[in-house]
């Protein structure tokens, strides 16, 4: 009988809880943490505990199925309030190689979300100010990535401009940062994938649009699987939970 560990993106239901039910009415003997090790919505779980528990449990499983932005920040939520470094973020993901070392038979599947920017102004997800910036965030990516793609109409530029005076610096630096981290995230996945070390990756693309943020870091993950091949054993797609 396979023995599958498995780890959420989050403490929801829909993540942590129906999966391990639709386990349950199969042979598959699934594994996940239990509830007090994870997190809180915005209160990210202890990662160090996380990485401790997947390898003791993955020493004898055959398969891990295994959120990187639970590994990485926490959570889907604090993914998008941390202030790691991509350092801090490289050593966590080395719990996988770790794994993958005290048992070589082991198979990652590994998924790890395209940070979103939702087109509203909320802060029940996403850093305080964006209940005072989010949809000028949004709009400023959606320019952007036009403008860089097809170029934009005289209002449009009018616009980008007001938006750009609009937006404290110190906001748009904190936002634009903490994507750049998560994007490198990403890459350092896909390279893990190259490298063997993650046997198949995901990245799905959370409240995602046409043009912003999450539709050019697509374009650019895309464009360096494609180049390396790995169009078989990573895909990317619209979706979260």
């Amino acid at each position: 009988m396979p023995r599958i560990v498995y780890l959420p993106l989050d403490e929801r239901p829909c993540n942590a809880k129906f999966p391990m039910q639709i386990a349950s009415a199969t042979d598959l003997e699934m594994t996940a943490p239990p509830r007090s090790l994870l997190g809180n919505k915005k209160t990210p779980a202890d990662t160090a505990a996380v990485a401790d528990w997947v390898r003791e449990q993955t020493a004898g499983a055959d398969y891990l199925i295994v959120s990187l932005d639970m590994l990485v920040y926490g959570g889907i939520v604090p993914s998008r309030l941390h202030h790691l470094t991509l350092e801090d973020c490289r050593a966590r993901l080395q719990t996988l190689k770790q794994c993958k070392r005290i048992n070589p038979q082991l198979r990652i599947f590994a998924f790890n979300l395209i940070m979103r920017a939702p087109a509203y102004s909320s802060d029940d997800e996403e850093p305080d100010y964006y209940a005072h910036y989010g949809y000028q965030l949004a709009r400023n990516g959606w320019l952007q990535d036009k403008q860089s793609r097809e170029g934009l109409t005289p209002e449009e530029q009018q616009e980008w401009a007001a938006l750009s005076a609009e937006i404290p610096q110190q906001v748009l630096q904190d936002f634009v940062g903490r994507r750049l981290t998560n994007a490198a995230v990403n890459r350092l996945a896909v390279e893990m994938t190259e490298e063997g070390w993650i046997d198949f990756l995901i990245i799905p693309l959370d409240d995602n649009a046409k043009y912003g943020y999450s539709s050019l870091e697509q374009r650019q993950l895309l464009l360096s699987i494609e180049e390396k091949g790995l169009l078989e054993r990573i895909h990317l797609y619209p979706g979260a939970d």
